[in-house]
C-alpha cells in the first residue's frame, strides 16, 4: 500500500508543485482584488486545485499501461482501488490545510478579516469530496480517456451538491439543540462528505474488480 501510494506521488509530483504554485498565485489574487467577497471562492479553489493532480494519477497509469502492469505485483485489485482513494484524500486534507494557512495570513495582514474560517474551508472539503466520489466511479467505469469530461462534470456536480445539502441543513432543527452552529454545521458538512467519498470507495471497488483489461 505503501509502495502505491509513493508510486501515485512521484506519477504526479510536479504537478501537484505546479498545482500549488498555481493556487497559491489565484489565491492572492483573488482575495486582493475581491476581498471578502471572493474567500469562498478562493477556498474551493486552492483545495481543488489541489486535488487536480491525484486525480490526472489514473490518465497518467493509462498511458503508461502501468494499471496493466500493477496488477501482475503481488497486490490485490482493492489495494489498488484504496490506494487511488487515500492518495486523494491525503491530497485534499493538504490543500485544507494550504488554504487555512493562507486565510490566516491574509487575516493577519487585512483590515477585513475571514469569518468563520473553518466553516469556509469545510464548505470547499465537501465539495471536493463530493466530486472525488463521483469521479473515481466514473473513472473505472469510463476510463481515463474520458477523465477531463469526468472531472469536470464532479467538479459541478459536488457544487450544486454544497447549496443541496446547505438546504437541508437549513431545515434541521439544530437551534432548538442549542449547539454552535458555527462548529456543528460544518463538522456536520465534513461528515457527510467523508461518508459519501467512503461509500463510493465501495462502488469503485466493485467496479474495479470486475474490470478487465
Amino acid at each position: 500500500m505503501r509502495g502505491l501510494l509513493l508510486t501515485n506521488f512521484y506519477l504526479v509530483y510536479r504537478s501537484i508543485l505546479a498545482y500549488t504554485g498555481l493556487a497559491i498565485l489565484i489565491a492572492g489574487i483573488l482575495l486582493y482584488f475581491g476581498g471578502s467577497s471572493m474567500q469562498g471562492i478562493a477556498t474551493l479553489l486552492i483545495i481543488l486545485l489541489m486535488a487536480m493532480p491525484s486525480l490526472e494519477v489514473i490518465k497518467t497509469e493509462s498511458k503508461s499501461d502501468y494499471d496493466k502492469f500493477v496488477l501482475t505485483l503481488p497486490i490485490t485489485r482493492s489495494n489498488v482501488v484504496q490506494s487511488h482513494y487515500t492518495f486523494y484524500f491525503c491530497i485534499v486534507i493538504i490543500g485544507a490545510v494550504l488554504s487555512y494557512c493562507i486565510f490566516y495570513v491574509y487575516n493577519n495582514m487585512t483590515e477585513t478579516p475571514t469569518d468563520s474560517l473553518f466553516n469556509i474551508v469545510a464548505m470547499g472539503l465537501f465539495v471536493v469530496l463530493v466530486a472525488g466520489s463521483i469521479v473515481y466511479p466514473l473513472l473505472y467505469i469510463f476510463g481515463a480517456n474520458k477523465s477531463d469530461a469526468i472531472v469536470l462534470g464532479g467538479g459541478i456536480a459536488g457544487f450544486f451538491a454544497r447549496f443541496g445539502f446547505g438546504y437541508i441543513v437549513a431545515d434541521l432543527p439544530l437551534s432548538s439543540l442549542k449547539l454552535d452552529l458555527s462548529i456543528t454545521i460544518p463538522i456536520l458538512f465534513i461528515t457527510v462528505g467523508i461518508i459519501l467519498y467512503i461509500f463510493s470507495y465501495f462502488i469503485a471497488l466493485v467496479i474495479y474488480q470486475k474490470k478487465e483489461f
